[in-house]
């Protein structure tokens, strides 16, 4: 199997793993909703939840949402051009502007969740959840996903280019 079938396929399946969690979200702030309304009670903890699943969800489903080509895409000129023109705006913005995004956004986030990870970080909360630094690390999770399609992008579409598909 090819490396760019590989890459799309282990995006298309975190994909699916991930596909779960708005339901989780949506049963879990239900839940919040009816502890607070009928219960009279409320969880720290059940909120906090809700802003580690949002993360896990968004910011893990990257990958798959690009390797799916459903990103947000500006195509008034992009949807008439040929597949050749196409792979070449590809090709070149992955190249000049996800790359780049990529390399700073790897500078800044290693060191962001490392200090985290080293101080096991914990909600402000006194009743929250201690996990921050995992919280956190879903940035690191964004950053492999895009990274990885990232590389697939420019195998596949440099392979289109050189006339190889």
């Amino acid at each position: 199997m090819r490396p760019v079938a590989l890459i799309d396929a282990f995006l298309e399946k975190s994909g699916s793993v991930l596909a779960v969690l708005p339901l989780l979200l949506v049963l879990i702030q239900f839940a919040v909703v009816l502890l607070v309304y009928v219960f009279k009670s409320g969880s720290i903890q059940l909120q906090e939840s809700l802003q580690y699943i949002n993360a896990l969800m968004f910011l893990g489903g990257a990958g798959y949402t690009a390797v799916r080509g459903e990103h947000v895409r500006v195509d008034i000129f992009y949807a008439k051009m040929t597949p050749h023109a196409q792979a070449r705006v590809n090709f070149l913005g992955t190249l000049f502007l996800l790359i780049p995004f990529l390399i700073l956004f790897w500078m800044s986030a290693v060191p962001y969740v490392t200090e985290s990870w080293a101080i096991m970080e914990t909600s402000v909360e006194a009743s929250g959840l201690p996990y921050v630094y995992i919280l956190k690390s879903t940035l690191l999770l964004f950053a492999i996903t895009l990274s990885l399609h990232a590389a697939a992008d420019l195998m596949r579409h440099g392979r289109a280019l050189l006339g190889k598909n």
